[in-house]
C-alpha cells in the first residue's frame, strides 16, 4: 500500500533531499539577487519567504542584512531542515521564524513586510497575479518582492503539457511576466532567466535523488510509483521541458 497518502509531500521531500535551493538558482545568481533585494534593510524590518521550503534564499538573506524573517510553508520536513541548518549556522540567533501553515493563514506583522520572497511559490498565493496583489498589500512603501516563476520559451506542446498535468495559458513569455509586475503597480529593479546549466543541475539531482532513495530503499511501498513518475518527469524534461519552460526571477519595488 502506497504511503503517498499519509505524506503528500514525500515524493517532494525525497527528490529535493539534496538541493540547496528548490528551484533552477545557482549560488551566484541567487547571491546577486539577494543582494538587491537585502540592501538597506534595517534590524525593525522583516523579510517573508512565502512558501520558502528550506528557506535557503531566506537563511541567506538574514546574513546580509540585520533584517528577521518569516518563512512560511506547509512541507513540515522541509521547515524541520530549515531549522537545523539555521541553528547549525547561527547558534543563538533568534531572527528566523519558521511557520507550518497555509501562506494565507499566517498573520503579517502589522507594519508590513519590508521584503518578500516567492520563488517557485506563486500557488500559495494562489497565481503569479494574485502573488502581485497580496504582496502589495503586504508590503510596506517601497518594499521589494522578489518573484519567480516559470515562463514559456516556445508553446508547448499538447504531449508536454499532458506530463505537467497543465495548460497553455498556466505560463506566458519572460517580458510578459514582467509586464504583469509593471501593471499591478511595481518598479522593475531587476530580472534574470534560469540557464540552461541551472536547469540541468536542479533536474538533475532531482532525478539522481530519487533513484538513489528507490536503489537503496527496494521495499519502500511506493517504490515502483515514484520510479516510474521520476522516469517519466525526466524524459519530458529532455524530450520538451528544457528546450519549452523557462524560469524567470523578478525584482519589483512597491510604488
Amino acid at each position: 500500500m502506497s504511503n503517498t497518502n499519509s505524506d503528500p509531500f514525500r515524493f517532494s521531500t525525497i527528490a529535493h533531499r539534496n538541493h540547496h535551493y528548490l528551484s533552477p538558482l545557482s549560488i551566484g545568481k541567487a547571491r546577486g539577487l539577494l543582494r538587491s533585494l537585502t540592501s538597506g534593510l534595517s534590524a525593525q524590518d522583516v523579510v517573508l519567504d512565502a512558501g520558502c521550503g528550506k528557506a535557503a534564499l531566506l537563511r541567506e538573506a538574514l546574513d546580509m542584512s540585520p533584517a528577521h524573517g518569516v518563512g512560511v510553508d506547509i512541507n513540515p520536513r522541509f521547515l524541520d531542515e530549515a531549522r537545523c541548518l539555521f541553528s547549525d549556522a547561527s547558534p543563538g540567533d533568534s531572527r528566523l521564524a519558521l511557520l507550518n501553515c497555509p501562506l494565507l493563514e499566517h498573520s503579517p506583522p502589522p507594519h508590513g513586510y519590508a521584503a518578500i520572497i516567492c520563488v517557485g511559490s506563486v500557488h500559495a498565493f494562489g497565481s503569479f497575479d494574485e502573488c502581485l496583489r497580496r504582496s502589495g498589500d503586504w508590503l510596506t512603501p517601497g518594499g521589494r518582492l522578489l518573484i519567480a516563476d516559470g515562463y514559456w520559451k516556445q508553446p508547448p506542446s499538447q504531449a508536454y503539457l499532458d506530463v505537467l498535468g497543465g495548460t497553455a495559458d498556466e505560463f506566458v513569455s519572460h517580458a510578459e511576466n514582467a509586464q504583469r509586475a509593471s501593471k499591478h503597480g511595481y518598479a522593475v529593479l531587476r530580472t534574470a532567466t534560469s540557464s540552461d546549466d541551472e536547469w540541468d543541475e536542479y533536474e538533475g539531482e532531482y532525478c539522481s535523488a530519487m533513484m538513489q532513495y528507490l536503489a537503496s530503499h527496494p521495499d519502500d511501498p511506493d517504490s515502483a510509483e515514484f520510479s516510474l513518475r521520476m522516469q517519466r518527469w525526466h524524459q519530458a524534461y529532455l524530450y520538451w521541458g528544457r528546450a519549452t519552460l523557462g524560469f524567470g526571477y523578478y525584482l519589483l519595488a512597491r510604488r
